[in-house]
């Protein structure tokens, strides 16, 4: 039986309950664990809200070691059947796997049966690891309802193994390899690119920080830092534009001076400018050289995005007025 499929509708203001139990209960049964659920960011490489922002969406791997999945993908298949088998009673409304061959494959309500993509619908396949999981918001911050509906359809769950920190040691053939629990010169080197306290440690503070600078330049969001982290951190030259935090707040710039929109949007290329300098300025990007590259160009998206306007990294009229209050 078909049902409305509801997508992306409001950014949740915390984790709901009712899913993240879900989620938990489906963790403890079939093996898989949670590779995140609730995460404010855009889809990755389009401009629309991912549903994991309304806290009603997750992904389960089945990674195996270090991580605690068996590495077995008939796991994540006895769990899709089982969702699928249950959709109804669970809310679920989508659920898409990585995995086959050419570019994964998707189930939803509102046609009840699954398709396999001949285009590559969204990023990580063929080969991702883990099962997207989506859900309605009748029974999201209802945990109560998935503890009932799992004892009288499957029985009590066993125990449930939560370790807080993973293995540090490295899988073979991925260096760098940062993770909680990781210390040293390599983990202040990441906690000044990602903006967190450059003190060495890899804790639960350093790893947020992390998850947040994935999300926000449309990584996988694992918390952890691998070579695709890295091979990225170095090609946007970010960790030349994250110094490590100051010891006190630095003094408030300088407002950017009040001149009138150009005329047109400054985007990337954009050379030569005393607008763009001004932008620069604005949304504190080095170095102030009226050239809008990728450097500025990633700072405006922050600025946008912190401000709740469209994020494409060009400033026309919309952007300019939020920034100066002129037109």
């Amino acid at each position: 039986m078909s049902r409305p499929y509801t997508g992306y509708d409001q950014t949740a203001d915390g984790k709901r309950p009712g899913f993240e139990m879900l989620i938990d209960l489906l963790e403890a049964h079939f093996g898989l664990w949670n590779n995140g659920t609730l995460n404010v960011r855009p889809k990755r490489g389009k401009k629309s809200m991912s549903v994991h922002a309304t806290g009603r969406a997750g992904d389960l791997s089945w990674r195996g070691a270090p991580y605690r999945g068996t590495g077995n993908y008939q796991d994540a298949l006895r769990l899709m059947e089982w969702c699928e088998e249950h959709a109804e009673g669970l809310g679920i409304e989508a659920i898409f796997d990585y995995y086959p061959k050419p570019y994964g494959r998707g189930w939803k309500c509102d046609r009840n049966a699954w398709n396999n993509y001949s285009k590559k619908a969204f990023s990580g396949v063929p080969g991702g690891d883990w099962v997207h999981i989506e859900i309605s918001n009748e029974w999201a911050d209802d945990p109560q309802h998935y503890i009932d509906y799992f004892e009288a359809h499957i029985g009590s769950a066993p125990e449930v193994v939560k370790t807080e920190a993973k293995t540090t040691e490295a899988p073979a053939g991925k260096n760098p390899w940062f993770q909680r629990g990781s210390k040293g010169a390599g983990v202040k080197r990441v906690q000044r690119i990602v903006g967190a306290k450059p003190d060495g440690d890899y804790g639960r503070q350093t790893e947020a920080a992390v998850k947040k600078w994935q999300a926000e330049h449309d990584l996988h969001v694992d918390g952890i830092w691998g070579p695709g982290s890295d091979a990225h951190a170095k090609a946007c030259d970010c960790e030349a534009e994250a110094p490590a935090p100051a010891p006190a707040p630095a003094p408030a710039p300088a407002p950017a001076p009040a001149m009138s929109y150009p005329g047109y949007a400054l985007r990337l290329g954009r050379k030569n400018s005393e607008h763009v300098k001004a932008v620069q300025e604005k949304v504190g990007a080095k170095p102030v050289d009226g050239w809008l590259g990728n450097k500025t160009k990633q700072a405006i998206e922050k600025y946008q995005r912190e401000n709740g306007l469209y994020v494409d990294g060009v400033v026309g009229p919309v952007t300019w007025k939020h920034m100066f209050g002129t037109k």
